[in-house]
């Protein structure tokens, strides 16, 4: 049961964060808001395919680390968004939302990828 709530929590804590670029990235204009989309679709297909996929009976010391990974990059891009509103619309903090959320996509998919190791 505890390994079924931790996977849940990962899978849609990492989809929230690449939600976040999209959400900071979509008040700008130009290729900001194509990279925040981007990584919008890209988080969608990742995390349903991470949830199809990915399961297991056992719960890996590795689970825990990036369920904590996870969740200081999602606090880091709240911040962020915190951030964005109390001082306007920033170009470099839809960057830093983007960066962090290609990071998360990458620590996901090397979750998914060592369930099956």
């Amino acid at each position: 049961m505890v390994q079924f709530i931790i996977d849940i929590s990962i899978n849609f804590i990492t989809f929230a964060i690449c939600v976040i670029p999209f959400y900071l990235s979509e008040k700008t204009k130009g290729i900001l808001v194509n990279i925040g989309g981007s990584i919008f679709f890209a988080g969608i297909l990742i995390v349903g395919t991470g949830i199809f996929i990915s399961g297991g009976n056992t719960l890996q010391t590795y689970v825990y680390f990036i369920l904590v990974v996870q969740i200081i990059i999602l606090c880091t891009e709240f911040i962020l968004v915190l951030w964005s509103k109390s001082k306007g619309t920033s170009t470099i903090l839809s960057i830093l939302a983007a960066i962090f959320s290609i990071v998360a996509l990458g620590v996901y998919i090397y979750y998914v990828v060592a369930r099956f190791i």
